[in-house]
């Protein structure tokens, strides 16, 4: 571990202790007398809202250098404490943290509502945003690329032979540009055969439309009309006759839920929900009472997709686990359905691969709760979020217990790389190659989900519209036994019963429909 001195902060000169200019290449031995990635790791694991222990350091990393005090719960006492340093030469210093105030305006303030609980990036975080054009166009190795305005989503194709898709946030207010980057990319990946790389670093969730049509486009055959439940309550009921339930429709009759928007008519907005939210599950952990409404799912719209989709084993998906909400989707989606190899990056160095978890809490959040009308809390850029739309997995019974949220879904392969960086492309670029040739042969024995596919197996597994590949072994090799991969478009891939069954909704809904709801998911964080 190297300490990198910092000279400006929020566009103001500071002067780090000269120590640490002069050891900026030599490895730190202790902090506060421990190892330093212990240290880290235990800030995690007390301040860190998060579950997996790689999400949790990736976190505490940034956080322990810069951290926002309206997320992080430290004392007084613990700010005054100094952080002593010592490198591995024997030399040392003391350091205290600093407290930055940043006054914001209304404006500003109001700015900050609008984009959710996402905490606010640190410096480095801003400065890589920023310079992600100057990155890509200083890379001589990039032949063609394209870049949304707000640079939460670009991809790129080098002499290397590999695509790469960077999705920092699924959130934008530069839609426009943000969808037509998607298009771009998607017409890049058509314009050749090359394996598909995608990176989420850092991300954390945004607009469920995207994270739908993001697993759509690198896997066409995955059901991605996420099944979810909503938790009872006045303001889940509130939310519903408002506007939510606009989105949500029977998963067995495909009938949206609601099909009345706000109306200016007070009584039109009163109208009952319906049976399906006044005859909640009733979920029992224990002696507690868990109460939901009946599921529904959220239909994905018809849109442009790729003509020239890639096999699971030539897409290589890196995620650094703290991968969030929106984002925890697509990874959880993937590994589900067997579309892609999960590759973790960044994360504790020391940690257990086997607890490196491919996202987290794919929950459904309304991003602005309404405030009480004497609480000014939004002139000093507070927001009050609440998380409150459960997804399952996809079991066509539609009758699972435990949300997504709480299961945990693991990655197939590690690499050393840590700290994303635009500048970092081709390191990702030589570690998917590697990793898209160890695949021809070789496989996770713990992912069955994930197989070989050929059509040679089709007419062994003699599936009405389904189409198979090959197991992977025991062993780690990929086996001669032929399984179900997947189903024709049209039909849903029931992996619990093995067979393929129509699809009541899909094909699609109007997109305009459900432009009118677009569901924020997670956006509790971006910092890392």
């Amino acid at each position: 571990m190297y300490l990198i001195p910092r000279y400006f902060f929020k566009s103001r000169y500071v002067k780090p202790p000269k120590e640490i200019g002069n050891n900026e290449y030599e490895p730190v031995k202790t902090i506060n007398g421990e190892d330093p990635f212990n240290i880290i790791r235990e800030f995690g694991k007390k301040y860190s809202a998060l579950k997996c222990p790689h999400a949790q350091f990736t976190e505490a990393k940034d956080d322990f250098v810069e951290g926002d005090l309206s997320y992080l719960p430290l004392t007084k006492e613990y700010l005054n404490t100094p952080i002593s340093i010592t490198w591995e030469n024997g030399e040392s210093v003391n350091v205290n943290y600093k407290i930055y105030r940043e006054t914001a305006s209304v404006s500003n303030s109001n700015e900050k509502l609008k984009q959710g609980i996402r905490k606010p990036l640190t410096e480095e975080e801003t400065k890589d945003i920023i310079n992600t054009k100057k990155a890509l166009d200083e890379n001589d190795r990039i032949t063609r690329k394209f870049t949304s305005k707000d640079n939460n989503i670009h991809c790129t194709l080098s002499v290397n032979g590999v695509n790469t898709l960077v999705v920092r946030s699924f959130d934008t207010e530069v839609k426009e540009s943000y969808e037509e980057t998607i298009s771009n990319c998607i017409d890049l990946f058509d314009s050749n055969n090359y394996p598909i790389q995608v990176i989420f670093p850092k991300n954390g969730g945004g607009y469920s439309i995207y994270s739908q049509w993001i697993e759509k486009i690198l896997s066409p055959y995955d059901d991605v009309n996420y099944i979810v439940s909503l938790r009872e309550s006045d303001y889940t009921k509130h939310v519903l006759k408002t506007g939510f339930a606009v989105n949500l429709y029977d998963p067995k009759t495909c009938q949206q839920r609601r099909s009345k928007w706000t109306s200016i008519i007070p009584i039109i907005n009163s109208f009952p929900l319906g049976g399906w939210y006044s005859n909640p599950n009733i979920i029992k952990y224990g002696d507690v009472e868990h109460k939901v409404t009946q599921p529904s799912i959220e239909v994905f719209p018809k849109m442009k997709l790729m003509k020239h989709p890639r096999k699971p084993t030539e897409i290589v998906v890196y995620t650094d686990s703290f991968c969030y909400s929106a984002c925890s989707l697509v990874t959880k989606g993937l590994k589900e359905w067997g579309g892609a190899i999960l590759v973790g990056f960044d994360g504790d160095p020391y940690g257990k691969d086997e607890e490196f978890e491919v996202g987290l809490s794919p929950t459904d959040v309304i991003e602005s709760v309404p405030l009480l009308p004497h609480i000014w809390m939004g002139v000093y850029g507070y927001n009050l979020g609440i998380s409150f739309g459960e997804k399952y997995r996809y079991n066509y019974e539609y009758n699972e217990t435990i949300p997504r949220e709480f299961l945990t879904d693991m990655i197939d392969e590690r690499v050393n790389i840590y700290q994303f960086s635009n500048y970092k492309i081709n390191e990702f670029e030589e570690e998917t190659k590697k990793i898209i040739e160890k695949y021809k042969t070789k496989c996770n024995p713990k992912n069955k989900r994930l197989v070989k596919r050929d059509s040679i197996c089709d007419n062994e597994i003699n599936i009405e519209h389904g189409h198979g590949g090959y197991e992977c072994g025991d062993n780690g090799e990929w086996s001669s036994k032929c399984v179900l991969a997947y189903c024709d478009s049209g039909y849903k891939f029931d992996y619990i019963n093995n067979k393929c069954i129509k699809g009541i909704c899909s094909s699609g809904m109007p997109i305009m429909t459900v432009n009118l709801v677009m569901i924020i998911l997670g956006i509790i964080t971006l910092i890392l």
